[in-house]
């Protein structure tokens, strides 16, 4: 069996030309199998294994909607609460903290102008006047799935807002340090891998930058390593 999980992250890593990959097999949150292909810094790096922090993306969302359904279980809100009963989010204030978790609010995919992932953060007051605007809906709220990263940014910003602390403080003392989740963080921590972006016609690879995202971080910004992860999903 480990032959064959080694087989198909060798498979998997060259088929996606992707720089480097960490993998790993968990049973009841314990981690059984783990292996590492490519190099995490480049041609010049090491080859990754279960402690190598990789950006979790929207994994990340999984951490906020946790923290707001603790919020939830605890009386401090209702799923059918408008969010602007906590704060102010412009022409969307009427959207239900539900809605945002299901992915149903019918709020834009992504933030106005560049892409916030490739940009500098800005914070909430910026996100609010840039992208909450008159024409932030896409669709009638409650009618379909539509997918919003910006929709989870509003549910990190309740979160801070209703526990007075930092999105991240929240699910660091509530989620990561009960879990012994100790290689989750904010922001990259040694060992991690170099962003990259693979040219589409040449074996070039063009780093990607790494930035706080700030208002926008709750949407993906977490750093995770596959061990960390492992425990994640045994919870």
């Amino acid at each position: 069996m480990q032959r064959l999980l080694a087989a198909r992250t060798a498979e998997e890593q060259a088929n996606h030309r992707l720089p480097s990959l960490a993998a790993g097999l968990a049973r009841r949150g314990a981690l059984v199998w783990s292996g590492g292909r490519g190099r995490i810094d480049g041609a010049d790096g090491p080859v990754p294994d279960a402690d190598v922090q990789y950006r979790a993306g929207s994994i990340t969302k999984t951490f906020v909607a946790a923290a707001v359904l603790r919020l939830r279980d605890e009386g401090r809100l209702d799923l059918s609460d408008p969010v602007g009963q906590y704060f102010d989010a412009a022409d969307v204030s009427h959207l239900t903290v539900g809605q945002l978790l299901s992915q149903t609010s019918g709020l834009r995919a992504e933030t106005s102008g560049p892409w916030w992932e490739r940009t500098a953060g800005a914070p909430f007051e910026s996100l609010s006047q840039a992208s909450l605007g008159p024409d932030a809906r896409r669709y009638r709220p409650g009618r379909q799935f539509h997918y919003s990263n910006v929709g989870y940014a509003l549910l990190g910003h309740l979160v801070s807002t209703v526990r007075n602390k930092p999105w991240f403080d929240v699910i660091a003392e509530e989620l990561l340090a009960p879990l012994g989740m100790t290689r989750t963080t904010a922001r990259p921590q040694t060992p991690h891998a170099t962003g990259f972006a693979v040219h589409p016609h040449a074996d070039l690879l063009l780093p990607e930058p790494e930035h706080d995202a700030m208002a926008m971080a709750p949407a993906g910004q977490l750093w995770t390593t596959v061990a960390d992860l492992a425990r994640w999903a045994g919870f």
